[in-house]
Order: structure tokens, then sequence, then C-alpha cells
């Protein structure tokens, strides 16, 4: 779908692939009825593929409530982004209150101020549910206005599914695209791509998704999954096309940016 304006992630996200969508977007076929996505973070290649239909989904409810919000109306998200400062001390008063407490639009409002101002705009959780990342102190605006409009129309028609990515994926087709970002599993070292809600997506939920990758290509769908590559990743989808992606990120509090090497499979050439 071609339109005349261009809309870019509200948040970051870890594992975001904002540096990689255009190559994405390249290797994924041209035809199809729906776009599945149901690790969907920063949206990132959403908002660069914009799909006439898609179905998108996540385990973070924040998040999903923000890209509900701002679908809803994003004039009310950003009139109360207006009304936040990026000082330490509002940081820390906005970091305290609990979401439950708020609306959908102040809720929407806090995580994007939260992420924007945050130290690296990390997102991450503790084992309550509880936003636990420092402040950053960096001088510069952390919401675009015109840009949330414009993720707003992108939003519109997109079904938004919040849980497991079984649950996104429990209608899909052979006609459908499905393309999976999850956590990935972890390459040696500390690792934030796994803490972006207090349940953790571990070893056996790797396993899960590439029992699930198999099924849908018995199937006949077509799917794209982009995760780390390491033996235990390849192992899990031996038999399927391996692509070896170089991806430059910021991965963790102590490395900085760094280039990384992640795979991108699909079950079709």
């Amino acid at each position: 779908m071609k339109l005349p304006f261009v809309a870019r992630p509200v948040v970051k996200w870890a594992g975001g692939k904002q540096g990689l969508a255009d190559r994405l977007v390249r290797s994924f076929p041209s035809n199809f009825s729906r776009y599945y996505e149901p690790f969907v973070g920063g949206a990132s290649v959403l908002l660069t593929l914009l799909p006439d239909r898609a179905v998108i989904g996540d385990l973070n409810d924040w998040l999903l409530d923000t890209y509900n919000a701002i679908r809803a109306d994003h004039g009310q998200v950003a009139k109360h982004l207006d009304e936040l400062v990026n000082t330490r001390n509002e940081y820390e008063r906005i970091r305290k209150i609990s979401p439950a407490s708020l609306d959908l639009y102040q809720r929407a409002a806090q995580l994007i101020y939260l992420n924007k101002t945050c130290f690296r705009g990390l997102f991450r959780v503790n084992q309550t549910g509880q936003f636990n990342v420092p402040y950053g102190a960096y001088d510069r605006r952390y919401y675009d206005r015109e840009n949330l409009e414009s993720v707003a129309r992108c939003l519109a028609g997109v079904e938004i599914r919040s849980g497991d990515f079984e649950r996104t994926l429990a209608d899909v087709t052979r006609d459908d695209f499905v393309y999976m970002d999850p956590p990935y599993y972890k390459q040696g070292g500390y690792s934030d791509f796994d803490r972006y809600t207090k349940w953790k997506f571990r070893e056996n939920d790797h396993v899960r998704l590439a029992v699930v990758c198999r099924e849908l290509d018995e199937r006949g769908v077509r799917w794209a999954v982009s995760n780390s590559d390491t033996e235990f990743v390849r192992a899990l989808f031996d038999g399927y096309s391996l692509y070896p992606v170089a991806s430059r990120r910021e991965i963790n509090l102590n490395s900085g940016r760094r280039d990384i090497d992640e795979l991108l499979i699909t079950n079709y050439a």
C-alpha cells in the first residue's frame, strides 16, 4: 500500500528492526491476503510494509494499549505528552505511577514518554511488571505529533491481538504471510531482548515457535523468522532457508553499539 506519508516507530524496542526493515520487506512475498506479525514490538516492519490487511500481536499489553490509543485518538495521546517535561524529577514521578491507574490515552503517553527519556530507550520490567530503567538525561524532543498521526493512519484497519504468538496466529490461512521476530535466543552474555514483559521467552518457547512454523509450512502458509545466528536456532530450523544478516544495534548496557549476527529464516525461495 503506497501512502503519501512516512510513519516511524513511536517507541524504541530491544531487537527493533528499523535499520533492517527495508531489506526484510524486500525479501517478503509480493502477494498475500493478510500480513501477520505476532511479535510486533516497535512495529518497524509493519510501518515499512504497510499491508492492506494485517493482524499484529504481542505479550506486552502496555505496548498494545499504546497502539490502540494512537489509532483511536492520537490527538489525546499527544495532549497528554505535551503535559510532560523531560526532567529527572518528572521522569521519576511518571515512572512511579501504575499504568493500571491511568486511562488508555494516559497509559500510552506514559509508555512513550518513559521509553524515549529513559537510559538508551530500553523497555525493561521486573518480575512484578514495573518499569525499572533509569533516566537517560537526553536533551531532545521525545515525540513527533505528525508522526503520531501517520502511525494512527497506518494502524487503521489493523487487528490488534493481545497474548501468546499462537493466539495471534490462530486463524492464519495459506493465503496469508507471517513474519515472526521473537525475543532472540541468547548468544551469550547479558541481554535485555527477553525482558520486555515479566514473562521471559525461554528456550522451550523457541522450540514451540519452531514447531508452529513446521505446522504452518505443512499447511502451505509462507513465513519468515528473525533470530540469532546460533547452532541452537540453526538446528531448530534445519531444512529451511537460512540467510545470515549483519545488524548493528545497541544490545545491552555494557557493550554499546556493535555488529551482531542474526538469521532470516524462510520456508519459501
